[in-house]
């Protein structure tokens, strides 16, 4: 594993309880409901870098058998007293240890922007062999350009790793991975730019 994202881990761990109050009542529900949209009934989901749980209890109560991993022992461990009724382990998402092609669904809301970007199409190879053929995958993170470690002050200011893309960078390296886009955009949130892309798995393909 990169120095930058352990380091990235290490921010996490420190504030958990902190991340996680702050985020569990954000939830972001145009893109889940759209991500929702494309899945078949009690279609089994993976939620890549959960945190606090909060996407994991929206796609329960909507009746998906869903699985949250992350990286940071001390977010699982939050998710875990939010949402008992969850299914959570701690897990590098760049070597995780399910089997080729058993979810229908993969979520990763603000999670793949950790990956250094020399890395970014590996990563996504990884999520694509996770998931069934014609499954799922949503991706979102912050538009932008380039890559550095950044201060956030809901991070105590510690410096976390983060990647930027373009919506045209990130749809091309999901197509380079052998994914087929089904929807992307750019919206604002607050003072930025946020994607969301949404594409298939359209065949088995090994690399």
């Amino acid at each position: 594993m990169e120095q930058e994202l352990k380091d990235t881990i290490a921010v996490y761990d420190k504030f958990a309880k902190e991340y996680a109050e702050y985020n569990f009542q954000k939830i972001v529900q145009f893109p889940l409901n759209e991500f929702i949209s494309f899945l078949p009934k009690k279609a089994k989901v993976l939620d890549v870098g959960c945190a606090s749980g909060r996407d994991v209890q929206y796609l329960i109560e909507d009746g998906f058998d869903t699985i949250g991993i992350d990286a940071s022992k001390n977010l699982i461990d939050e998710a875990k007293k939010r949402v008992p009724e969850g299914k959570f382990k701690v897990m590098d998402m760049f070597n995780m240890s399910f089997e080729d092609g058993i979810f229908d669904g993969v979520w990763c809301h603000a999670t793949f922007c950790h990956c250094l970007k020399k890395n970014a199409l590996d990563l996504l190879k990884e999520y694509k062999r996770v998931l069934k053929t014609k499954g799922i995958i949503y991706i979102g993170l912050r538009e932008g350009d380039g890559e550095r470690m950044v201060t956030y002050s809901k991070s105590g200011n510690l410096p976390r790793f983060f990647a930027f893309y373009k919506l045209d960078e990130l749809t091309a390296l999901m197509k380079q991975a052998g994914f087929h886009i089904i929807r992307a955009y750019s919206e604002r949130e607050n003072s930025y730019n946020w994607l969301n892309v949404f594409a298939e798995k359209r065949f088995d393909q090994k690399f």
